[in-house]
Formats: C-alpha cells, sequence, structure tokens
C-alpha cells in the first residue's frame, strides 16, 4: 500500500549557545542538525509513519554525521544525494524572557543551493509514495532550488501524490535576484495542501486577510478564513488550506 511521506529540504548543522548564553558570551555551542523539513521527516517517523527525506549534502565526514543523526530517528536516507562543499550552518541564540530567539545563518554556498533539476530522479523518489512536502525555504535558497522544488512538485502531480506546502516565508534567504511572489505561485499551483499564516500568503501570493489589523495586537481567527478562500479560489487545486495564528506572550510563551 502506498503510504509512504516524501520531505525536500535544506539541513543544516546548528550551533546552539547553551544555558541561554548570547552568542559572544558563548565558549562552546551544541552541535546538532535541523532543517524545516528535517523536522518534519523527523515527527512523522516518530508516530511511525513511513517518510523518505531528500536533500543534496556534501560527501564528508559531517554531511555523513548529518545523514547518520536522520537515521536514528527512523527517517529513510537512501534519496539524499552527495554532492557540493559544505552543509549550512546556523548559529542559535536562544531567547529567553523578553529577549528573543536569534539565528545567525552561515549557508551561503551550500551543497543544495547548487542543485539543479535532473540531479534526483524523482519518478524512482515517488515510487511507493502517498505525500509530498515541501516548504517555502527551499525556493528561497536558489534558483536552482526552487526549479528542483517546481520538478519535484511536477512529478508527484503527474503520478497522483499528494503535495503539502508550508509557505514558511523567510525575507532573510530571498537574496538570489527574484522576489518570493515571483517565484511560489508557480509552485502553490500543482499543490494540494497549504499551511501558513497571514504574513506567509501576502508575500508569497499577494493575498491579505480582509478586515483585519495585523498590528492591533489581536488574534481572531474567524477574520483569517477570508485568507483561505482566495488562496482556494486562485488555486484550484489547493483543496485545504491552514492558518497558523500566534501571539506571543515572552520569549519562552506563545498563546
Amino acid at each position: 500500500m502506498k503510504n509512504k511521506v516524501i520531505t525536500l529540504g535544506e539541513i543544516m548543522l546548528r550551533l546552539a549557545t547553551p544555558a541561554y548564553l548570547r552568542i559572544p558570551q558563548s565558549k562552546e555551542f551544541i552541535a546538532t542538525f535541523g532543517g524545516g523539513e528535517a523536522n518534519v521527516a523527523a515527527s512523522l517517523a516518530n508516530y511511525g509513519i513511513p517518510v523518505d527525506y531528500v536533500s543534496r549534502i556534501p560527501d564528508n565526514d559531517i554531511g555523513r554525521a548529518c545523514k547518520m543523526d536522520l537515521q536514528k530517528y527512523g527517517v529513510g536516507t537512501d534519496k539524499i544525494i552527495y554532492g557540493g562543499e559544505r552543509l549550512g550552518i546556523y548559529f542559535l541564540e536562544t531567547g529567553a524572557v523578553s529577549r528573543g530567539s536569534k539565528v545567525v545563518y552561515d549557508r551561503a554556498h551550500s551543497a543544495i543551493s547548487k542543485i539543479k533539476p535532473g540531479m534526483i530522479d524523482w519518478e524512482k523518489v515517488f515510487d511507493g509514495a502517498s505525500w509530498f512536502h515541501w516548504t517555502g525555504i527551499t525556493p528561497a535558497i536558489s534558483q536552482g532550488a526552487a526549479d528542483a522544488c517546481l520538478e519535484a512538485i511536477q512529478k508527484a502531480n503527474e503520478m497522483g501524490v499528494t503535495v503539502s506546502c508550508d509557505l514558511n516565508y523567510r525575507k532573510n534567504l530571498w537574496k538570489y535576484g527574484k522576489k518570493c511572489d515571483d517565484v511560489m505561485p508557480a509552485l502553490i499551483a500543482g499543490t494540494d495542501i497549504v499551511l501558513g499564516n497571514e504574513e506567509d500568503a501576502a508575500m508569497a501570493l499577494g493575498i491579505h486577510p480582509e478586515g483585519v489589523d495585523v498590528t492591533a495586537g489581536r488574534v481572531e481567527s474567524a477574520a483569517y478564513e477570508s485568507v483561505s478562500k482566495q488562496v482556494m479560489k486562485e488555486y484550484p487545486q489547493v483543496k485545504k488550506v491552514i492558518t497558523t495564528l500566534r501571539s506571543s506572550i515572552n520569549a519562552n510563551h506563545n498563546n
């Protein structure tokens, strides 16, 4: 039975300060691996759902350590391809009370940023799969990553695989000459389920909530239904839209 989930994205080396220290204060970092789509894969594996993670990582000890880390969570890694010179890195300063968390990226020229269409055999990847999940982070990395993501979506559509996307707009990533709303519409056109908040919809698709002041500090979930309706009207293949709403109390607590 086809029940496997496929996720595509960039996984990075995460260097986090211990004990809520700020980056200039810390003399050591805790090394782990992480990425939005890899985290989804690990969560699905934890629920007992078969899942393969697809990415491009360097053929060196860091890349192999990353692959082994995914395997310990039960994530399938045989669809990952090797290439490129480095794994992206991000430094994390965990927030506390009124001080928010801070991330410093060192991911330029990472292995997946140099990916091109044709490098991954998507027909083989989707054999036995029922679901493909991607996020707006991948097409933000580079034109090659955006093209590879579109290639995957088109093959998933051709093979009858359900496609979901977390819009996940990250303004600091779109630096290769394209704006988010230049690239995302073509990808969402082939997507069945969309997740995101009102900022994601605005920046990725040019769709805004009707009658809502997002700066007022109140979360009125019913008012955001207009975003979902607009997305589904503009993109007929989209069958469901999930809106995420959050209000922050402090760095450690949210509604």
